[in-house]
């Protein structure tokens, strides 16, 4: 019997592919297996989706698979559902997907080497040769390379026709390899005994919470809740449910924002639980990241913990999920493949039939709103936090922080406490500008003010790295007067450098603390005393394992309500509390805050803590401009590198669109906020509905009858 298989290729493609299964491999191939593929001239590792007995198209011939690589399937049925349904949500490569669950050494590609033929090696010896085929063939004696090595090697603009000549006259050969690496063997299940801790601290209160949420799951059924709380009260509601839901032999899928936190996680998982943990994420070393996937694979770990990849786990079994600190927009990839992790966990739950924990005590308004109007909010009532706040407007013209910020400074120094100090700004200044015909040195790839670094005596663009020297005359114009516009991080240390000139200070920013080792360095040596004021952007602010201080200092958080993006205002609220959260919780801490708007809302509410009053505020905006969760918002960016030639096709996609339309509302074309980034030309369209399926119905007629390089992005 003749079989075909759909095959799914990790490509921005959203089509599979068909292919002939040759009679070799018709035992051994399965859905849910690895094969490798011929796709124009190379071979690529692809995922069997389906099996047919007919031809999708018999007008098309179709290629053989070339080998299966599997005994047994990766992908479970649930799996692929899953990832298909989420590449649908997002309009995202099924393959890239898939290929996201595995390690790399399990994407196995071709290489097309070029060998030295026995022609070539006797034509070395007799020297006929060009003075550029002598020295190819002279470096292929060693061994084999690829065309891209010689044309690095050479510095060619192109190799490609010389070799194409030395083909013909016999000299070389084409050989495409498939680099293979050894696995590693599956790690037998630990039998080793651990110290457990054991918990009292559970009330009655979380208790109950916690078999209502149970019950509500039983029998085995799709539950999901958004649980409102501080964090303690969170994880110990969490560590509550994962004991139960091992107790029914099923597992656990727990993700958060950042790396960092994951192994102190996995640590108190163990203790606490006994139970075999695993962590995932990209950053990984490759070695320990298969041996991590294969602990998942093998069954030994009932819980994996891990930022938004984690998600695309192997785990089986699946009976809870939990989404910590929801708000944070980490959880969102915009490189493909573009997904958020978010309504990732709600499609994934769904499939598995598992209970979805959503955990904030900020959570987003539409994560709110939905919770509160479908009835899947659980309020832990957060214990409210003494401390004292203040909101502060004063400053000198020439001074970046205020004459009360520093006395407050001044009298936690005296006392001995430490201090953060938060601000917004990578470098020095935002710009430079010329006083006298008031040009911006711009990067040349992006359309972006370059940042001044006075440390590097650099101005540098935060999009690609491009950087000059600092001019000391406008380019444009030869005046001499360059003048700084607003300040960064660098002002703020040189700043209080001068005020306090006896304090250990420090900055911790992405531009200076390279690496992680030299992050976790500057906050041991924090923990430790050895620094008074740490200053630091929201990389600092992320940081879970930073000692609560007594002075929390916090400089123009207004910067994010300047962003083009509806969530502007929960961006602002949610980052003054995640500052605000490093404050020692004995009564006797002091936040400072100090803004141009002191009255905006968003700042208002963070600064007392009272989410429900940023809530009702932002809902009025919301419904007053239709943004979610009123409508469904997705957005398309075109990009190319002629911006004219960009333009029309985005018009005629807009045309098509809306033709196609019915119930959506097109914004757009226009140029995107960054117009111009890494050399590529921007453009952007926003649609609005008020049901999501109006805006799917509209783009899967419109995708098929273009063809433009775009990204799609789902905001809700």
């Amino acid at each position: 019997m003749t079989l075909y298989a759909e095959v799914a290729l990790p490509l921005p493609l959203s089509q599979t592919f068909f292919y002939l299964i040759p009679e070799r491999w018709q035992s051994r191939v399965q859905i849910g297996a690895r094969v490798l593929v011929p796709f124009r001239g190379r071979a690529l590792t692809g995922f069997i989706v389906s099996l047919k007995k007919r031809r999708a198209n018999k007008e098309i011939r179709l290629k053989e698979i070339e080998e299966v690589l599997d005994e047994k399937p990766l992908f479970a049925p649930n799996f692929l559902s899953f990832t298909r349904r989420l590449s649908d949500y997002y309009y995202t490569s099924w393959g890239e997907f898939l290929q996201a669950s595995l390690p790399p050494t399990y994407v196995l590609k071709s290489k097309r080497m070029i060998h030295l033929s026995a022609e070539g090696g006797s034509a070395l010896k007799k020297e006929k040769l060009s003075k550029e085929e002598k020295a190819i063939l002279s470096l292929l004696q060693k061994k084999p390379y690829t065309a891209t090595f010689l044309q690095r090697r050479f510095g060619k603009k192109s190799v490609s026709s010389l070799l194409s000549r030395m083909s013909r006259k016999g000299y070389v050969h084409f050989q495409k390899e498939i680099q293979k690496r050894g696995r590693r063997r599956l790690r037998p299940v630990s039998s080793l005994q651990k110290q457990l801790e054991i918990d009292f601290g559970l009330s009655r209160k979380l208790r109950n919470f916690t078999e209502a949420i149970f019950q509500k799951a039983s029998p085995k059924a799709f539950s999901p809740w958004l649980v409102f709380g501080s964090e303690d009260e969170r994880k110990a509601l969490y560590f509550n449910l994962i004991k139960k839901v091992l107790e029914r032999e099923e597992k656990t899928l727990y993700l958060v924002p950042e790396i960092s936190l994951t192994q102190h996680l996995i640590e108190r998982f163990e203790k606490r639980l006994g139970k075999e943990a695993a962590i995932l994420h990209s950053q990984m070393p490759e070695r320990k990241r298969e041996a991590e996937w294969l602990k998942v694979r093998s069954g030994e770990a009932k819980v994996v913990v891990g930022p938004r990849s984690a998600l695309f786990s192997l785990l089986d079994k699946v009976g809870l999920i939990i989404v910590d600190e929801e708000q944070d927009d980490s959880y969102f990839q915009r490189e493909n493949p573009s997904y958020d992790a978010r309504r990732g966990a709600w499609i994934r739950a769904k499939q598995e039939k598992a209970i979805l924990i959503y955990g904030s005590a900020r959570p987003t308004v539409e994560g709110f709103y939905q919770a509160k109007k479908r009835g899947y909010l659980l309020n832990l009532e957060q214990k409210e936090q003494k401390r004292k706040v203040n909101i502060v407007r004063e400053r000198s013209r020439r001074d970046i922080t205020s004459q009360q910020f520093r006395e407050s400074l001044r009298e936690k120094l005296n006392e001995g406490e430490q201090a953060l100090v938060f601000i917004n700004r990578r470098g020095y200044a935002p710009l430079l500008v010329c006083s006298n015909c008031r040009h911006i040195p711009k990067c040349v790839n992006c359309d972006i003010a370059l940042n001044y670094h006075k440390k590097k005596e650099k101005i540098v663009c935060h999009y690609c790295n491009y950087s000059l020297p600092k001019p000391e005359v406008c380019p444009e114009c030869r005046s001499r007067i360059i003048r700084l516009m607003g300040y960064g991080i660098e002002a703020v240390e040189e700043e209080l450098k001068k005020y306090f000139p006896q304090a250990r200070i420090t900055s911790f920013a992405s531009d200076e603390v390279k690496g992680r080792k030299e992050q976790e360095w500057i906050v041991h040596r924090f923990s430790e005393g050895k620094i008074d004021i740490l200053i630091g952007t929201q990389l600092l602010a992320h940081r879970a394992d930073l000692p609560p201080v007594s002075l929390v200092g916090i400089l123009y958080p207004e910067t994010l309500l300047g962003l083009a993006d509806y969530r502007a205002s929960q961006k602002t609220f949610q980052t003054i509390g995640l500052m605000m959260d490093h404050l020692q919780d004995n009564g006797h801490g002091e936040v400072l805050i100090q803004t141009e708007l002191p009255s905006h809302f968003s700042i208002q509410a963070a600064a007392s803590k009272d989410y429900d009053s940023f809530f009702k505020q932002e809902m009025k905006l919301r419904r007053l401009m239709n943004y979610p969760p009123f409508s469904h918002m997705i957005g398309v960016l075109f990009q190319g590198e002629n911006l004219r030639i960009l333009a029309q096709k985005s018009r005629e996609f807009s045309a098509l669109l809306k033709s196609e339309a019915g119930e959506i509302e097109v914004l757009g074309p226009s140029l995107a906020g960054v117009k111009r980034l890494k050399g590529i030309s921007r453009v952007q369209m926003i649609l609005k509905a008020r049901r999501k399926k109006y805006l799917d119905d509209a783009l899967q007629v419109s995708l098929k009858k273009v063809r433009l390089r775009g990204t799609i992005s789902v905001f809700n």
